[in-house]
């Protein structure tokens, strides 16, 4: 999603990798415009030496620094199945000690990306999926208690099996293709498509894409992207 809203915003992709750590990025929408990322849970340490939720917020925080304490200082959290209401309490916590809460949270709910029955990942059964979505209620309830905004993936996820593109991480909607793979298969792909009675345009038509080194591609990946813009720009 990060790299999908810097190129939509820049109008091209220039830089990408696989990110599994913290990242900074100032050269967005003309340098007006700041990003910070961090990755968690950081799954391949030591559980006993792995950072704790709030230990990778107050760490986010303080390396995105300086930040203004209003609407124009954005936090998007979201896990495609760690997250749960406690770390809503958890971030709500750290805002109240860093004095940031007058600014703009978005809760990327759980995707079912992990949970899709796909060979060679682990998947739920139909007893354990409900459960999932019962919990997905509740982090979006929650949520709303907290006056954050949400960006729903759960149920954007949840019937898209088609789309799902199966990688090492096993999450995933997406996939980054360099330039050259994207004018290759431009001709291949249909001009627009369809979702939940909506026609999205793909972003690949625009010709400024194909400057970029790098493109985003997957349809459900630019939907709750896009919702993710809307919530940001509201």
């Amino acid at each position: 999603m990060m790299y999908y809203l810097m190129e939509r915003v820049n109008g091209s992709l220039q830089e990408w990798q696989k990110t599994h750590d913290m990242k900074l990025y100032q050269n967005i929408n003309s340098g007006r415009t700041r990003i910070s990322y961090s990755y968690y849970p950081q799954f391949w340490i030591d559980m006993r030496k792995r950072p704790t939720f709030e230990e990778a917020l107050v760490h986010l925080i303080k390396r995105s620094r300086p930040l203004e304490n209003t609407n124009q200082t954005v936090l998007v959290a979201g896990g495609v199945q760690w997250l749960n209401p406690d770390h809503l309490q958890i971030i709500h916590k750290v805002l109240k000690r860093e004095n940031l809460l007058d600014i703009l949270v978005i809760i990327k709910s759980i995707g079912m990306g992990f949970h899709l029955p796909v060979h060679g990942i682990r998947s739920l059964s139909p007893v354990q999926v409900k459960q999932l979505s019962g919990e997905n209620r509740l982090i979006l309830k929650t949520a709303k208690l907290y006056g954050y905004e949400v960006v729903d993936t759960f149920s954007i996820t949840m019937g898209r099996y088609k789309e799902f593109l199966q990688g090492k991480c096993g999450c995933h909607f997406h996939e980054v293709l360099k330039s050259k793979q994207v004018k290759e298969r431009k001709m291949k792909l249909l001009k627009n498509y369809t979702f939940f009675g909506k026609i999205f345009p793909h972003v690949y038509d625009n010709l400024s894409y194909l400057k970029s080194l790098y493109h985003v591609q997957g349809p459900v990946n630019q939907v709750y992207s896009e919702i993710l813009l809307s919530r940001m720009c509201t």
